[in-house]
């Protein structure tokens, strides 16, 4: 049973079972580049911005009416774009059949402020952007034919569109997760090993000082007997035993 391990001994075994560690990284940040690349389609985020009310307001007399109005405004244009009247004319423009389009779509607004963020997500960028500006024009549109409500307006932007899978960021990580992963199968391949491989160890196990110790491995070697140990020390002395047999056999055949 392993000891405590300590810090040099920490370091003593990453040192050794370094293979272990990097094909275990290796192993983890291969299958990791083969799923973002090959397996995960890549996602795309496209947005558009849309100001209700105005953002100067010149009536200073109806100044404080106007910012009263502004958070209802906000609201109701908020849940009028998650209204079936803007999702169908969208799914109905870009010709969606079946499509769930709900799920790709995203509306923000930050407190105090008076602009409606519309994000769409994607695998297809150009989709995606379609039906970013898609819903903010049907929105607006919308809003001012069927409830005669006119200050919505499209901020202009440009036609930038974000991908939001970031594969160096995965591999990254994934390197990262595998060298702790190899550093634990490392750490617990030691604690299993039941062998002594020091000195110490020895004098703990058996509660008596260590005279000596030796560091040697015995050659085999087959023969039609079975195995036995083999070395230098050994073969000298069966070679003079051969040796001292021959000289009493001539020696008997001489006095024959």
């Amino acid at each position: 049973m392993q000891g405590e391990m300590t810090l040099k001994d920490f370091f003593q075994l990453i040192k050794k079972r370094i293979i272990l560690i990097s094909v275990t990284a290796i192993i983890l940040v291969t299958l990791t580049a083969l799923a973002s690349f090959y397996m995960f389609k890549p996602v795309y985020e496209a947005k558009e911005y849309i100001l209700v009310g105005n953002l100067q307001n010149k009536n200073e007399e109806n100044s404080y009416e106007e910012t009263q109005k502004i958070p209802r405004m906000l609201a109701s244009t908020v849940d009028f774009i998650k209204s079936p009247v803007v999702l169908n004319t969208v799914k109905e423009r870009l010709g969606f059949i079946g499509t769930s389009f709900e799920e790709k779509l995203a509306i923000e607004n930050n407190k105090d402020s008076q602009i409606i963020v519309i994000s769409v997500s994607d695998h297809e960028e150009k989709m995606a952007k379609s039906m970013a500006k898609t819903t903010a024009a049907v929105t607006v549109e919308k809003m001012n034919s069927l409830l005669q409500f006119d200050q919505l307006k499209i901020l202009e932007k440009s036609d930038e569109v974000i991908k939001k899978n970031n594969e160096t960021a995965a591999l990254a990580i994934s390197l990262i997760i595998g060298i702790f992963a190899g550093i634990g199968l490392a750490v617990m391949r030691e604690q299993l090993d039941s062998t002594i491989k020091r000195e110490r160890s020895v004098e703990e196990l058996l509660g008596v000082p260590l005279l000596g110790s030796f560091n040697g491995k015995a050659e085999i070697r087959k023969s039609h007997k079975g195995m036995y140990p083999y070395t230098p020390r050994n073969h000298e002395r069966r070679s003079l035993v051969v040796h001292e047999k021959e000289e009493q056999v001539d020696k008997a055949a001489s006095i024959s």
